[in-house]
């Protein structure tokens, strides 16, 4: 699942004379609360229908779009006779298609996000790019009184689904044919048939048989194995052991053994017309959902096989296909056996005279090396969002520091591909004598931004950061949050390629932490590529769509973020409180 969040361009009104007319319209292209849009509403009348558009939705055309979520605020005036308004109606429009849903609370004396939930079918991302519009349709004032009602903005979120070619992936796919929507294909042409056998409470360790019962009119092409995943777990509970597939029964034989999880891909022809289905069994867990087809004669024209746009491409198939070669070849981040060390003391000495005389008397302990992460390796695709997980003291920062060129590894090779906007410790590297103005430069030039581009940007960072009259002023003088208003203004300045963050940041007063947010969830969901830090295992699930388990500074597991979630919370079963002292576990 992806997400892509706009604000419209473009805001109109549907002029009718028996209708109370909006003011200040363009205040709604963002939300403030202060500038705000404002209609004297008489009574028994109605405002005039507010149009938004030009969001300037880039999602891939192929995508499937599930969901259209609508965020807007209303409220009426505080006087002491206001008007009495129902919730609007909120229209969202695709070409000829119109979608609507009651906005919900009537118009109170506050300020108040609502947040609307459209689902949809069969809306691709080429229809919201061509033509999408949401307009908002307030009923009639109910009260006696007339009076001010007031607009805010409007925010849409696009919930979808789009083909991610992820060779380490181990998604389930998001839409699966049913009777009512089958796959169609013509006579001649191939399908994927895709099983996961997944282990989850260990039931049994002995070898499992997943029967796959495939109707007559389908003939094997191929079959592919899914590469082994197993979780963190003692030896006792994991046995090593390869898949086996009878092709003349259809009878697979897991690979995994205790807790884990294996996967089966079937290519299969049409050789008959008719309708049918094809599904699994097995003892344990029973059947698995009909998996319905309708074979029509050679020459009809199929259209797109849903489920095969949604499956991800495994490594073994890759051999097979170019294209998907080439897309996988867009790679954003790659670590080559990358090691980081660092020199530890064995003991604390507490002043300079102490250390002289161990010094002198040679009882000085020599220091230790510790290696915080041990030979990494892993590559990420361009907009791929993936958090990085693990206990206490894994290495997840480490690495990011690493990623982000704060530290330089010392053993391995990094490369990234594009302009990095690291969120980790914001400010760091500030000097406390120079003022604001002077630190935008310092700080820029270490995140790695040019003199030029700088100031090319300097009046966005002033504005951004809300420090106009304080940037002359040495920021000793700051407090805590004007120091982390400028270095998020300066970090997030520049259009990333990859955006790295170590936790979700809350920065600043309340007003400027809703205002950084919008900006970060608007740079998530512009296709960069993400890698995100997070104590917290339901932020992963909710913005990643792979995670990465590191343990002692080595990978654990990589993979589906469900799956990989998952696994990490059975394992902080036996881990000690002081590894995982504030981690969320959900």
């Amino acid at each position: 699942m992806t997400i892509q969040v706009r604000y419209p361009k473009v805001i109109t009104q549907e002029e009718n004379s028996n209708k109370s007319e909006w003011v200040d319209l363009n205040n709604v292209r963002i939300d403030d609360w202060d500038e705000l849009a404002s209609t004297v509403v008489k009574s028994n009348e109605a405002p005039q229908v507010i149009c938004t558009s030009h969001f300037d939705f880039n999602i891939p055309g192929d995508a499937k779009v599930s969901e259209i979520i609508v965020e807007h605020d209303f409220h009426k005036d505080s006087s002491e006779n206001p008007i009495k308004m129902d919730p609007p109606m909120i229209k969202a429009v695709i070409g000829d298609n119109e979608f609507e849903k009651e906005s919900f609370v009537h118009a109170d004396v506050y300020p108040a996000d609502r947040s609307v939930k459209i689902t949809v079918d069969d809306i691709r991302g080429e229809d919201i790019n061509n033509d999408f519009a949401v307009k908002v349709e307030f009923p009639k004032n109910t009260s006696e009184n007339d009076g001010i009602l007031y607009f805010d903005y409007v925010r849409v979120k696009l919930v979808f689904e789009v083909k991610r070619y992820l060779i380490t992936s181990g998604e389930t796919n998001n839409y699966f044919p049913t009777k009512e929507k089958p796959i169609k294909i013509a006579v001649g042409e191939e399908l994927r048939y895709s099983i996961y056998f997944r282990n989850v409470n260990g039931i049994s360790k002995e070898p499992q048989k997943v029967k796959i019962n495939v109707p007559e009119g389908f003939e094997l092409v191929k079959y592919y194995f899914k590469p082994k995943k197993v979780n963190k777990l003692a030896e006792k509970d994991v046995e090593v052991a390869e898949d086996i597939f009878d092709e003349k029964n259809y009878v697979w034989i897991p690979s995994a053994r205790g807790k884990g999880m294996s996967g089966l891909r079937l290519i299969l022809k049409a050789t008959h017309e008719g309708s049918s289905h094809i599904n699994a069994y097995t003892k344990h867990y029973g059947a698995t959902p009909n998996f319905y087809v309708e074979v029509h004669p050679e020459g009809f024209e199929s259209p797109v096989n849903m489920f095969d746009e949604t499956s991800g491409v495994w490594a073994s198939e890759l051999e097979d296909n170019e294209e998907f070669q080439k897309l996988n070849q867009e790679v954003a981040i790659e670590v080559d056996n990358v090691s980081m060390e660092f020199e530890m003391p064995q003991e604390k000495v507490d002043n300079l005279k102490e250390y002289c005389i161990k010094w002198a008397k040679r009882e000085l302990k020599p220091k230790t090396n510790f290696k915080a992460l041990n030979d990494l390796s892993f590559t990420i695709n361009k907009g791929e969002r993936v958090g990085i997980i693990g206990f206490n003291g894994a290495g997840k920062s480490t690495l990011l520091k690493v990623l982000s060129g704060v530290f330089k590894p010392t053993k391995g090779k990094v490369y990234t591909a594009g302009k990095i906007a690291p969120l980790l410790e914001l400010g760091a590297g500030f000097d406390h004598n120079y003022s604001g103005r002077e630190n935008v430069f310092l700080n820029g030039a270490i995140l790695g931004y040019s003199k030029e581009f700088l100031l090319s940007k300097y009046d966005e960072i002033v504005e951004f950061s809300e420090l106009g009259d304080f940037m002359e002023i040495p920021i000793k003088n700051y407090s805590s949050g004007m120091n982390a208003k400028l270095g998020f203004s300066v970090a997030t300045v520049v259009e990333p390629d990859i955006l790295i963050l170590d936790e979700i940041l809350s920065v600043g007063d309340v007003k400027f932490q809703k205002k950084s947010g919008d900006k970060l969830k608007s740079m998530m969901g512009s296709g960069v590529t993400v890698l995100l830090v997070s104590h917290s295992t339901a932020k992963i699930r909710e913005l990643c769509t792979r995670a990465i388990w590191l343990d002692k500074g080595k990978v654990i597991m990589d993979g589906n973020v469900d799956y990989v979630c998952d696994a990490y919370i059975e394992a902080a079963k036996k881990a000690s409180a002081d590894e995982i002292k504030d981690l969320e576990l959900v």
